[in-house]
This record gives structure tokens, C-alpha cells and sequence, in this order.
């Protein structure tokens, strides 16, 4: 996500007023589902995710002839995966395996149609999407981990709070104070300043939080975790951005109205995810 950006074209206020509208439905659903849903809704909203991710990683680093049958196969195994995950928790290793096994055994017999030109980009294809699977199909299963685990829906809610406290605060604090990059090759908008702002609205939203409803969370945690989130979050903006700039991308896409497209939105959200899932089981 762009959010921690300096900002300042005519278009603004339509942008934002797009970015709003947008938000706030999707916030509605994602909260319906966790708090009502349970770990299926939980899988329901990871499958979600997943899915739109790898949609636009395919269209970004695939370029062969049969790219729609290959990102077909990536969004189908995605699905599989979330739902597998769901029924039968803690099977990563199986997860790992039907990875592994699906896509070589499609990539090997298809190989042929491509002949000795293509053939070596076919095996880049390969590469990619299995490092497409395993960054936008494994890391949000952790989202059901979470919503599973004792006080999940406290767990779940926080975090989506805190990234999404996190983007307010960098995206209007990177627009008023953004002056420093914070890493100018990768991403050039991006600054210190957004970043800092994101961090220092994910503590005081942990704190609302547990001050209201999850006053079982220490004190300890209600700092650490929305610092560990706070670090974590820009880094996957900018593995992102570090995925755009490699194959020359703007933007992954445009299908979420103000937000850009699924990679986008949910590119902190997808490398956070891991590090709540260790706060919960070590803080919880």
C-alpha cells in the first residue's frame, strides 16, 4: 500500500472520497465475517485475498501464451489451499507438498508446447509461482490461525485495526510531515515521517482497544504488538513495491476503487500476519 506517500495531485479529494467509500464497505464485510463467521469466515476472507493477490501477481510476472491457464491453476490451488487449511488445521507441511507437487508435475508436462525458445521462461514461471503461492496463498492462512486460537476474535481485530490505524496515520501523516525517503530505490514517495505516523496510530488504537475490550491484553503487549505490526507492515509495502519495480509496474491494479488493486491493499496486511500469529501464541 501506497500509504505512507506524499501526495499532492489536483485529484485528491475525488481519490479520497473514492478511498473512503471503498474502505468502509469493505470494513463492514471483513468485520461482519470475523466476528459473526468464525474461523470459515476467517478462511472466507483469506480465500478472498488470496485469490484477488494472485490474480495481479500473474498478470505482473507472467508473459507467456498460456498465462491465463497458468494463473487459473494459481488462484484454484490458492482456494484449495485456504479450505484445506481450514478443515484440517496444521497441515503446512501438506500444504507445502501439494505446492511443490502441483505445480512442477503442471509446469514439466506442459513444457512441451513451448520448445526450446520459450522453454527456460516456462522454468522462470515455475519460479515465480511458487514464490507467488507460497507469499500470497500461505501467509494469509495465518489469518484462521489466528481467529481459531483462544481470544481469536480479540486477536483478529486488533490486528486489522492496528494495520488499518497504521495506514490512516502514515498515508495523512506522510502527506503533511513527509520530508525523508524511507527507502528511495524500492519506493521513492514513501517517508520516514508516514511511517513513524503509522506506527504511533497503531499504539494508540492497541491501547483504545484494550482499554474498551480486551482488557485481559498486559500493558507489555498492548506496546509490542503494534510495534512488531508497526515494523513489519512497511516492509511488506515494500516487498511490493520491490515486486512493481522489478517487472516495471505502477500499480498491481485498479480493481478496489481508491486503493488500487488487491496487492495494493493487502500488502502489509499478508507479511503482518505472521508476526501477530507469534504474538498471539507468545503474548496470548
Amino acid at each position: 500500500m501506497n500509504t505512507t506517500e506524499v501526495q499532492s495531485s489536483p485529484g485528491m479529494s475525488i481519490e479520497l472520497k473514492k478511498r473512503i467509500q471503498t474502505g468502509v464497505a469493505g470494513v463492514a464485510v471483513v468485520l461482519l465475517l470475523l466476528i459473526f463467521g468464525g474461523g470459515l469466515g476467517a478462511a472466507l476472507i483469506a480465500a478472498v485475498i488470496s485469490i484477488g493477490m494472485i490474480y495481479e501477481f500473474a498478470e505482473i510476472t507472467l508473459s507467456l501464451p498460456d498465462k491465463k491457464e497458468k494463473r487459473g491453476l494459481l488462484m484454484g490451488v490458492a482456494w484449495l489451499l485456504t479450505f484445506i487449511n481450514y478443515l484440517t488445521p496444521r497441515s503446512e507441511y501438506e500444504l507445502l507438498l501439494i505446492i511443490f507437487l502441483t505445480l512442477f508435475s503442471y509446469f514439466l508436462f506442459t513444457a512441451d508446447r513451448h520448445g526450446d525458445i520459450a522453454l527456460k521462461t516456462h522454468f522462470q514461471e515455475l519460479m515465480y509461482s511458487v514464490f507467488g503461492l507460497m507469499y500470497l496463498a500461505f501467509l494469509p492462512l495465518y489469518l484462521v490461525l489466528i481467529r481459531k486460537s483462544p481470544g481469536g476474535v480479540h486477536w483478529a481485530l486488533l490486528f486489522l485495526f492496528i494495520v488499518w490505524a497504521g495506514d490512516t496515520g502514515a498515508y495523512f501523516a506522510g502527506r503533511r510531515f513527509g520530508r525523508r525517503k524511507l527507502y528511495a530505490y524500492i519506493s521513492p514517495k514513501k517517508t520516514i515521517e508516514g511511517a513513524i505516523g503509522g506506527l504511533l496510530a497503531g499504539i494508540v488504537i492497541t491501547i483504545l482497544y484494550k482499554l474498551i475490550f480486551f482488557r485481559q491484553l498486559s500493558w507489555f503487549a498492548a506496546i509490542a504488538v503494534p510495534l512488531l505490526i508497526g515494523v513489519a507492515a512497511p516492509v511488506g509495502d515494500l516487498a511490493e513495491s520491490f515486486l512493481k519495480r522489478a517487472f516495471n509496474k505502477k500499480d498491481s491494479g485498479s480493481i478496489l476503487p481508491g486503493h488500487g488493486g488487491f496487492l495494493d491493499r493487502f500488502d502489509s496486511v499478508v507479511f503482518s500476519l505472521p508476526v501477530m500469529y507469534a504474538c498471539t501464541r507468545i503474548l496470548g
